[in-house]
């Protein structure tokens, strides 16, 4: 798939997957429901959601390392900075040929990576973050944007 065709399939999951509401155990539900997910794939990796800066669910799988939180910390800086998904903004700077210190950003506290998508209200504010980290970085936003269209009860397209 294109970076371009790539793009405008996150773009339009970020316009459909919008909270009405949103608390705490709902959150910490997806938290669970990716931990499962990936658990019964086989696979290692770390869960994290915050909400205004506030980690709200976290979780080692079996085989994580620091190095997957490591990853989830820069990812979630990226939502936090630009209120879009990490993958979003990767394949943006990608196509555009931009660096993060181009930006005023440094790779040790910003990751381009996809896996880590922003927690939007219905009106498109982003409140926090939900952020998987362990696989391909295609993988890791699928799995966290698949986890969120379940818990809305809606389906959307993949890039994977």
């Amino acid at each position: 798939m294109e970076k371009y065709e790539m793009l405008e399939i996150v773009k339009e999951q970020e316009r459909l997957l919008r909270f009405e509401r949103v608390s705490f155990s709902r959150l910490q539900k997806i938290g669970l429901d990716i931990a499962s997910l990936v658990s019964k794939m086989g696979a290692a990796g770390y869960v994290r959601i915050a909400v205004n800066g506030t980690t709200v669910f976290a979780m080692c799988l079996d085989g994580a390392s620091s190095n997957n939180e490591e990853w989830a910390r820069r990812k979630a800086n990226l939502v936090a900075r630009y209120s879009v998904s990490s993958l979003h903004t990767a394949l943006d700077f990608r196509m555009r040929e931009r660096s993060l210190e181009e930006c005023g950003m440094d790779s040790i506290s910003y990751g381009l990576s996809g896996g880590s998508f922003p927690i939007l209200l219905s009106e498109g504010i982003s409140i926090g973050s939900i952020t998987f980290s362990g696989l391909k970085e295609t993988e890791d936003h699928q799995i966290v944007a698949n986890a969120i269209a379940k818990e809305l009860s809606i389906s959307i397209p993949s890039v994977t």
